[in-house]
């Protein structure tokens, strides 16, 4: 069999020269980026968001507000019914997903202090979107006349003066992938309705809102620099694996040219004792014995008076010495790893 070391030396030969290649296609790859006239890209995204709000007294009466100037009794209110609309449109189509969950609160003031007690929290509704346009409508309930009483509640156990307000936000996230920027879109946006307590309040939201940006595939100088630099880095590799390789290629020559040498005395040193094989003898039928020296194996030869047999079983890399006696055989090897 070849010598261990030897396969080592040239499956690590195999491997580097592999990398050598693949640094080598990505050097180029990047290379040929820099300063490549790149066309930017633009995508324009139009986004809005509305609120509105219905407000439900003890009476059963609805008052539709579109004022935040409308005024409430706060201990007569039994509900408000939230609607909320955010649409996001974009210039070219995207994919991805996007979703919204809703959160209420009572936060309480005093003096620069803020503690906010979480009193709802919804489920993250998810959706998906291949398209140019996001539309999300729906709607919440407050069970203002609950979480009023709730509050005071708090307030008279605490046996503290705050100032308070109910408020719930509505979290609109999403994140898309445009084909056209080659890129990922990520954006959120939170709309709030906020009660302030006190006995004559009035009923706040966002603020209807429409806003139209661009994103951008730009390529800037800073692309370029990076570019260099990971070409400098595959290049720095590519010098690092063929210095190995040289390496390697010169230990494996050095074990070969040791090899070389020694066999080459042994053969003129002991021409003599030596039969020449053309081929490996059958040895399963033998009790082999193994011998550490050439030596020995020239001393066991000439005490049996028998020639020792020879043969490079693996030309430059190993050779096999040995003495055939009845039922045994000394051996003796020489190869480029005991050379």
């Amino acid at each position: 069999m070849k010598n261990n070391k030897v396969n080592l030396y040239y499956g690590l030969m195999v491997v580097l020269l592999v990398l050598i290649g693949i640094s080598s296609f990505f050097f180029n790859y990047f290379y040929n980026l820099r300063d490549e006239d790149l066309s930017i890209e633009n995508m324009i995204i139009n986004e809005s968001n509305k609120m509105s709000y219905n407000v439900k007294l003890f009476d059963n009466e609805f008052f539709k507000s579109s004022s935040e100037e409308t005024s409430y009794v706060l201990s007569l209110v039994d509900n408000i019914n939230t609607y909320f609309n955010v649409s996001t449109a974009f210039s070219s189509p995207v994919s991805g997903e996007y979703s919204y969950f809703v959160k209420g609160y009572i936060v309480m003031h005093q003096g620069d202090e803020e503690v906010k007690n979480e009193i709802y929290s919804s489920d993250v509704f998810k959706f998906n979107v291949d398209g140019s346009v996001i539309n999300l409508s729906s709607n919440f309930d407050i069970d203002l006349d609950k979480v009023y009483s709730d509050y005071k509640n708090q307030i008279n156990n605490l046996g503290i003066n705050v100032t308070s307000e109910i408020r719930y936000d509505v979290t609109y996230n999403y994140s898309v992938f445009s084909e056209k920027l080659g890129k990922s879109l990520v954006n959120s946006k939170t709309l709030n309705v906020y009660v302030p307590v006190s006995d004559i309040t009035n009923i706040k939201t966002t603020e209807d809102k429409e806003d139209l940006r661009h994103e951008y595939s730009e390529l800037n100088q800073d692309d370029n620099k990076v570019y260099v630099i990971i070409c400098l880095e595959f290049l720095g590799a590519i010098i690092i694996f063929i210095l190995l390789i040289v390496l390697i290629v010169k230990r494996i020559n050095g074990q070969v040219s040791v090899y070389q040498e020694k066999l080459t005395n042994l053969l003129d040193k002991y021409s003599s004792d030596l039969v020449y094989l053309k081929e490996l003898p059958d040895l399963s039928k033998y009790d082999v014995i193994f011998l550490q020296d050439f030596v020995d194996l020239v001393e066991t030869g000439r005490k049996l008076k028998l020639p020792i047999n020879f043969i490079e079983v693996i030309e430059k890399h190993e050779a096999t010495f040995m003495i055939l006696k009845d039922k045994q055989v000394y051996v003796y090897k020489l190869n480029s790893k005991n050379a």
